[in-house]
């Protein structure tokens, strides 16, 4: 009598392959982009100035009367703090442990503290954009009143009476497609508000698409993107897409029909400083970095995350990852957007 396989199935063990297969989206493209800086106080102060006066012409021999005097205005914004925890059982550490199968899950603790860092660092990613910050909150560059808007009060100076505040806007109402015209239309806003240009642009994907379609068969890319101060190589060879020699990258966390653009020498990320102390116990720091994405591989974001443990009950162990930071747009009048493009 011959055996067939399905006849032994029932007592044969499952071997799987020894990488989970990923499904979950979690890249974080913009805080790749922008460089950290150590925090020096309870929170992230600069000064900013602003003035409108310019000098003047006098008569010969006349008497000065007028006397100028740029205002100096401390900007200030508060420290968000960010979290997620995870816990794992002592069975489940054993069983993984014992089972080897599949490899990756092996060491229990360290998958999860990978997932954690991912989720961590997907909403951190996310809220640069559009955090509201309120509380705890990053405030994000695209809110009513964030480093990227023209109106409201952004880091405590309102741009109602300091119109040398406000960023550059464009509405194309829906009813406007994308052009490089319209592009160079910001650069040039940019340019004279600020005097300076910018050097990134960020888009949503579908914006990204648009702006390819504009080259047609002439398409431009660039292999590596300099900034913060460095070299970034792109992953496997991809290229990125240039504006007159901007890189032009695409963000899946940034809002649909939009297009912003940064000035990475007045953007930056602050990141509160924290450590492994007696006092906290904490495990160790951790870095952050997201999913594989297209443009930048599994790019490690030069952020770091405290490892606390916590309060053991039962037969398992919990962790939390901490961070704590704000996104910083020093001269919001040298960076712009383009908004509600039609689609």
């Amino acid at each position: 009598m011959s055996r067939d396989l399905a006849s032994i199935l029932s007592v044969l063990a499952s071997k799987f392959e020894s990488r989970v297969a990923n499904q979950i989206q979690r890249s974080a493209v913009l805080p790749q982009l922008l460089e950290v800086k150590p925090g020096k106080g309870k929170n992230l102060q600069w000064v900013a100035k602003l003035g409108t006066a310019t000098g003047a012409i006098i008569a010969d021999g006349a008497d000065v009367t007028v006397f100028n005097s740029d205002d100096k205005k401390p900007a200030i914004l508060q420290y968000a703090e960010y979290h997620d925890a995870f816990a794992v059982t002592g069975r489940a550490l054993s069983g993984a442990k014992a089972s080897g199968n599949p490899e990756e899950l092996a060491t229990l603790f360290l998958e999860e503290l990978g997932d954690s860092v991912e989720r961590l660092a997907k909403i951190i990613s996310q809220d640069m954009w559009t955090g509201d910050g309120d509380s705890d909150t990053l405030h994000g560059l695209l809110d009513d009143a964030g480093g990227v808007s023209a109106s409201g009060v952004y880091a405590s100076i309102d741009r109602a009476i300091d119109p040398q505040w406000a960023s550059n806007e464009i509405d194309a109402e829906t009813t406007v497609a994308l052009s490089f015209s319209l592009m160079r239309q910001m650069r040039s806003a940019i340019y004279t508000a600020s005097g300076l240009k910018p050097d990134l642009i960020v888009c949503s994907p579908d914006v990204h698409e648009q702006y390819g379609n504009l080259f047609q068969s002439e398409r431009r890319y660039l292999s590596q993107v300099r900034l913060r101060g460095g070299e970034i190589t792109l992953d496997g060879g991809y290229g990125i897409l240039e504006f007159d020699g901007i890189p032009v990258v695409e963000d899946p966390d940034c809002p649909a029909n939009t297009m912003v653009f940064l000035n990475t020498r007045h953007v930056y990320t602050s990141q509160m400083g924290d450590s492994v102390s007696m006092i906290n116990r904490a495990l160790s720091m951790t870095g952050l970095k997201g999913t594989e994405e297209e443009q930048f591989g599994v790019g490690g974001i030069p952020l770091t995350a405290k490892i606390q443990p916590l309060a053991i009950t039962g037969h398992a162990y919990k962790f939390a990852l901490y961070c704590m930071l704000q996104i910083c747009v020093k001269r919001p009048n040298a960076c712009g957007k383009i908004i509600n493009l039609k689609a």
